[in-house]
């Protein structure tokens, strides 16, 4: 059997690269997920073959999985003390949790924006259906600076790619982006060579979230906030947005 203590010497961005490459993922394509250079992602990889002492860093991801594993499984004991190789783990459980939440959510209020009567004028169709576009683009927005992290450059990248296959797909109406003054736009894959508009002095203090019409083949519901990031002197804006279908 592999010994697998080296696997506690590994740092959570080396283990983020191996979890990828288990999914048989190229160094570029974890690159594009993570938004760094693809040659950072080559020198985890190496990295974690040298911590695990192993030649490919594909046996190197299976002992970091086997290893996960374990700690998933002999957490069930009432007698064990929780493992910090299970947070990464934790972390996604609760992220599919809430995004499972969110969809429930979502779907509850369409239901309910075409079903349910409204006697007392609290609200039309429209409001009700632009408020889960809002619900739905706050958790997003959430899961995008909850992921970032700035790197030893000085330039934000994402410790774990978003969700939603949808942001990867161009054309597809949910995009993401992160600016900030004098640094290239970071961008999700969707928007492919597009960027979007950042509200001037738009969400310093809370999010604001807005239609805009900048795109002219899809009009737009869009979120965005400003984040001082930790270890960053810049001013970081983070946004959402998605296409708003249209009324028949």
């Amino acid at each position: 059997m592999q010994d697998i203590t080296g696997v506690e010497k590994l740092t959570e961005r080396e283990k983020v690269c191996l979890r990828e490459w288990l999914q048989h993922k190229s160094a570029k394509e974890i690159a594009i997920d993570l938004g760094i250079t693809h040659h950072a992602v080559e020198k985890r990889l190496k990295m974690a073959r040298l911590k695990l002492n192993v030649g490919s860093s594909l046996e190197a991801a299976r002992i970091l999985a086997a290893y996960e594993d374990y700690g998933r499984t002999t957490s069930h004991s009432p007698d064990l003390s929780p493992n910090p190789a299970q947070r990464p783990s934790l972390v996604s459980r609760l992220i599919a949790w809430r995004a499972i939440a969110v969809g429930c959510l979502a779907a509850a209020l369409l239901i309910l924006a075409f079903t349910s009567e409204d006697p007392a004028g609290l609200g039309t169709e429209a409001n009700r259906i632009e408020k889960v576009y809002d619900e739905q683009l706050t958790a997003h927005l959430d899961a995008l600076i909850a992921a970032a992290e700035i790197g030893p450059d000085g330039e934000i990248f994402l410790t774990r790619p978003m969700g939603d296959s949808r942001f990867i797909e161009p054309g597809s109406g949910f995009y993401w982006q992160i600016s900030a003054d004098d640094r290239e736009d970071f961008t999700s894959r969707s928007l492919r060579s597009r960027t979007l508009d950042v509200l001037p002095n738009g969400g310093k203090h809370e999010a604001v979230i807005s239609d805009s019409s900048q795109f002219a083949d899809e009009k737009l519901r869009m979120i965005q906030r400003t984040v001082r990031m930790p270890g960053s002197n810049a001013d970081w804006t983070f946004i959402v947005a998605r296409h708003i279908d249209e009324p028949d």
